[in-house]
């Protein structure tokens, strides 16, 4: 559509009294000589008579073609028919198009074939050719242009055009960082964006607004901020092989998102890591071929084949959002995530593609597991068993959290302030026992809650699960001990534990408290929480526990407590990376470690002292396996069980052990042990 502002009456009126004085200035084109001046004249797209150059002398047009200038005759339009009137009702003016000769040489033909317009790009005089604002950005890609085309509908290779701009040759970057964020890189997936040009005035110099196809500008991406931040986040996992909780902590706890913004971008991380091998499962088998998506972009389709296999959210909704997600990596591939998202959405009618009663391939789909895991959960704990555990792993961890005795006056100090921030806080008891300063919180929302976090600042109050609580109460037994040997202690969680029931128990901490632990920067964290919680420890040793002489000496501890570094089976839903990094020799080689921290351990346990062995798996090969083996050794024929009593079953049991249920707390195991006297 040309832009002309002439009503559409002034376009068809013309000057009749003029017209017989143009006729004798042109005649039929191909009779018609030079114009006066020596140069020639040309005609418009109908085959009539042209108009007047520049400067007022026959054979060009003005550059607006406003019509004749000093009372001189104007041109005909487009249809043969004398020009219409110019904005001020003077006679004369062209189409927007028609605007003469370049150099006073003849135009071209229309399309047609016939004499007559002018080619597109043929718009009079190179010095008064349009500015770049009023013409189309035309892209060249393979020598076709691309400005105004429809975007390709078609996904299958491209055969006849040549190398993609993502091909993936050696050394070619396919991902960089920008501003932190994970981004294609610009040479293969980004166009450069250059946007609409101005570069100066148009029609005639009279500055006008430029045309409304021409400031279009790219559609803004509008992923939601959870489900950007959730993305980059599963960016770092991939590409630093990190623990999604450590990146979680680092990323979206301190983002400036709301807490249920924080919370939702918390779940889609967990989920997109815990179900992983199966999403990419999905992902894959709903493409041509696996390599048709960078790495960056298999991340974004794989939160949002998440979203809408395992949350079961609205396909319409799940499919925008991961289109729009995978544009903001790549923004050239929002054709292709369009395509595989829609696959996912049909193809999640047939999921988990078998019958799970029947086929364990499908039996691990449905739940997000590999098959191996799968069938070994079947075989620990049978078939409902087994349901119960994947079932649960699969769903948020409930929220527990310690009141820390070494701090706070009392419980009702810091229950007051998680009611106010609406935790609803609800005292615990495991298998009959109540657990002292445990209490369960109704979602992990409220712990962001300002006056929580400063609680959690000033060393208050602890997360920590429910069965991680018990554990610690049970070790810490009925005396007080007075001396303490922690082996694995990780991150302090459990030392803070002990010593704050210790305090509440006994009304002092325990005084000789020894912590061992292989990783160095472990041991900086546990002695920078440590003194954050109050919690004492006389001496922190980084070492290998396999060979405590060499660590202790010949030093005996009233408790000697190994905080196993099992599979952690039990924690899946706390740590989701667990289950598609284990491998089914990985149970194997975890009870062989236990058997010699546990035979090294055992010279160290002073007589009548306890030696507690704790893990947080549900495999008997690491639990009641690896104590049975200890005790039919030389060094464990040294010790005793000591049974747990279980008051609900009003039984005593030889170990303490959790099993991992839809909304109860984690999977752990204990086995108290006394060195005979």
């Amino acid at each position: 559509m040309h832009n002309d502002h002439r009503s559409h009456n002034q376009r068809r009126s013309y000057d009749r009294a003029s017209q017989g004085d143009r006729n004798a200035q042109g005649g039929p084109r191909q009779n018609r000589g030079p114009r006066p001046g020596g140069k020639s004249g040309d005609f418009r797209k109908g085959g009539k008579p042209g108009g007047f150059c520049k400067d007022s002398k026959p054979g060009g047009y003005r550059k607006d073609d406003r019509g004749p200038r000093d009372g001189k005759p104007s041109d005909f339009r487009k249809g043969g028919k004398p020009g219409g009137f110019r904005k001020d009702g003077k006679p004369g003016s062209f189409r927007k198009d028609d605007r003469g000769p370049r150099d006073g040489k003849p135009g071209g033909f229309r399309k047609d074939g016939k004499p007559g317009g002018f080619r597109k790009d043929d718009r009079g005089p190179r010095d008064e050719q349009r500015s770049g604002a009023d013409r189309k950005d035309f892209r060249a890609r393979d020598g076709k242009p691309t400005g105004g085309s429809a975007p390709r509908k078609d996904f299958g290779p491209r055969t006849d055009r040549g190398p993609r701009r993502d091909s993936r040759e050696a050394g070619h970057p396919r991902e960089v960082f920008i501003d932190g964020k994970l981004m294609a890189a610009p040479d293969q997936d980004v166009p450069q964006d250059r946007g609409p040009r101005f570069d100066g005035p148009r029609d005639g110099g009279r500055g006008g607004a430029a045309r409304r196809d021409q400031v279009r500008r790219q559609k803004a991406h509008k992923a939601t901020t959870a489900r950007e931040l959730a993305l980059a986040a599963i960016h770092q996992l991939r590409e630093r092989d990190a623990f999604a909780q450590d990146i979680i902590a680092k990323t979206i706890d301190i983002s400036p998102l709301s807490r249920e913004d924080r919370a939702f971008a918390t779940r889609l991380v967990l989920g997109v890591v815990s179900t992983r091998g199966t999403l990419e499962d999905i992902i894959t088998g709903c493409m041509d071929s696996p390599d048709d998506a960078a790495p960056a972009v298999r991340d974004a389709l794989c939160l949002s084949a998440y979203e809408i296999v395992f949350l079961q959210k609205s396909p319409h909704a799940a499919v925008d959002q991961g289109v729009e997600l995978v544009k903001s990596v790549a923004p050239r591939a929002g054709g292709l995530a369009n395509a595989v998202l829609r696959r996912v959405v049909r193809a999640k009618e047939a999921f988990p593609f078998g019958d799970p009663r029947t086929d364990i391939a499908a039996y691990a789909r449905l739940h997000g597991f590999p098959v191996w895991l799968a069938k070994r959960l079947i075989a620990e704990l049978g078939p409902e068993g087994a349901r119960d555990f994947m079932v649960a792993s699969n769903e948020p961890a409930p929220v527990y959290i310690a009141v820390n005795a070494l701090k706070a006056a009392t419980d009702e100090e810091v229950v007051s302030v998680l009611a106010a921030a609406h935790a609803e806080p609800e005292a615990m008891a495991l298998g009959g026992c109540a657990v002292p300063g445990c209490y369960k919180v109704a979602s992990g929302v409220p712990l962001l809650d300002g006056r929580v976090r400063r609680m959690i600042n000033q060393g208050l109050l602890l997360v920590s699960d429910a069965t991680s609580q018990a554990v610690a109460d049970l070790v810490v037994g009925d005396t007080a001990p007075e001396s303490f040997l922690e082996i694995g202690a990780g991150r302090a969680t459990k030392t803070i534990l002990d010593q704050s029931i210790a305090y509440r128990r006994y009304g002092k901490q325990i005084p000789e408290y020894v912590t061992v632990d292989v990783h160095a920067f472990k041991t900086k964290l546990l002695q920078e929480r440590a003194e954050q919680y109050g919690a004492h420890v006389s001496e922190a040793i980084i070492g290998d526990a396999t060979d405590l002489d060499a660590l202790v000496g010949e030093r005996t501890f009233d408790r000697v407590f190994i905080d196993s570094p099992c599979t952690g089976l039990g924690t899946l839903r706390r740590h989701a990376d667990i289950r598609w990094r284990l491998r089914p020799e990985t149970i194997a080689e975890s009870a062989e470690l236990d058997a010699r921290l546990l035979e090294s351990a055992a010279s160290h346990v002073a007589p009548g002292g306890i030696l507690a062995y704790a893990t947080c798996t549900v495999t008997h090969e690491e639990n009641a396996d690896a104590v049975e083996a200890f005790l039919a050794t030389e060094a464990g024929a040294a010790f005793e069980v000591v049974p747990c009593r279980n008051p609900d079953l009003d039984i005593e049991l030889p170990f303490f052990s959790t099993v991992l249920e839809p909304g109860g707390p984690d999977a752990h195991f204990l086995a108290l042990l006394r060195r005979k006297a």
